[in-house]
């Protein structure tokens, strides 16, 4: 599907190779005039702020991946776990897709963030001994549906619509992803246990 079939989302960043980082291959490099999707324009602290959305990911015009979040630090924060992937102890998730879009890069294809940013809605919140109003966002919800939407039009999920542990709706991680990420564990968990020695006195 062509990002340009999609009415409710804008574009955030540019990925690019990053020839600079010892560790981490790619960099995102955000755009400076942001304009959401009715051409608006947006301060860059909205990328900060906590909110729900779904991302894309574009390759050539297509879209290969929708995911979501609402974590802590907003958008650039869940972008930073897909930039600093070669580094402390990433998921499968965050560590394939750093490689990939690095793949695609070598071959010289465009690499491109969109994300879909969903409206807060005032609910009842409950904790452990009452409940109280407040807003929240239903980005799950926003994401599956995405997905869905997607599988209508194509007939099947996008390409890197993985399985999260192995379980769950989604693809099997390509071999040599799955194989360089338990490499990357074992070397990190033996560089784990020399430094636990050697501060062993």
């Amino acid at each position: 599907m062509k990002i340009s079939e999609v009415k409710t989302c804008f574009k955030i960043a540019d990925v690019v190779l990053n020839t600079e980082h010892a560790q981490n291959h790619i960099k995102f490099n955000y755009l400076e005039n942001l304009k959401d999707e009715k051409g608006n324009p947006l301060e860059q602290i909205r990328l900060r702020k906590r909110v729900g959305f779904v991302y894309l990911i574009v390759v050539n015009g297509e879209i290969i991946k929708i995911g979501g979040s609402q974590g802590k630090g907003g958008i650039k924060s869940t972008m930073n776990f897909y930039e600093g992937a070669m580094q402390g102890g990433p998921s499968i998730r965050s560590y394939g897709i750093h490689l990939l879009i690095k793949k695609e890069l070598d071959e010289g294809k465009k690499v491109e963030f969109y994300v879909i940013v969903s409206d807060e809605i005032e609910s009842e919140i409950k904790g452990l001994f009452g409940s109280e109003r407040g807003m929240v966002v239903a980005f799950k919800e926003m994401e599956e549906k995405c997905n869905e939407d997607y599988k209508s039009i194509e007939g099947k999920y996008p390409d890197w619509h993985f399985q999260s542990r192995g379980k769950g709706k989604g693809y099997r991680w390509p071999e040599w992803v799955r194989v360089s990420y338990e490499d990357y564990r074992k070397k990190n968990a033996k560089k784990s246990v020399k430094k636990d020695n050697s501060e062993i006195v």
